[in-house]
């Protein structure tokens, strides 16, 4: 639950609101279809959510109650944890790595 709407998501990617006073759903639309699957639960920092796909793709939607992703990013390997956040930062376990991103970060691409 962020503010007055309560978000669930499937293990396919797809993103139900619920306006948390009503109960009405606002919208049921897919996350991403090409995250893979969705084994790890979305956190918010209170703006946003972030979908870490099994893929390692990560998907933003804002938490306001109205559909869209305003960004994709990839972690460049398989992520099925649950991302934390904490003092500002997100923190992604991958297969072989922890990943921390702040405001402001990038994620480059891993060296193959």
């Amino acid at each position: 639950m962020v503010g007055k709407f309560l978000y669930s998501c499937d293990g396919t990617g797809v993103l139900t609101c619920f306006d948390a006073v009503t109960g009405e759903i606002r919208y049921r639309e897919r996350v991403g279809a090409d995250g893979g699957g969705f084994t790890a639960s979305p956190v918010s920092d209170g703006r946003h959510l972030f979908f870490a796909g099994e893929t390692g793709k990560v998907f933003v939607v804002p938490a306001n109650g109205e559909f869209s992703v305003v960004a994709a990013n990839e972690l460049g390997e398989t992520c099925l944890a649950t991302p934390a956040i904490s003092n500002g930062m997100l923190v992604f376990r991958t297969r072989h790595q922890l990943i921390a991103i702040g405001p402001g970060d990038q994620v480059a691409p891993l060296p193959r």
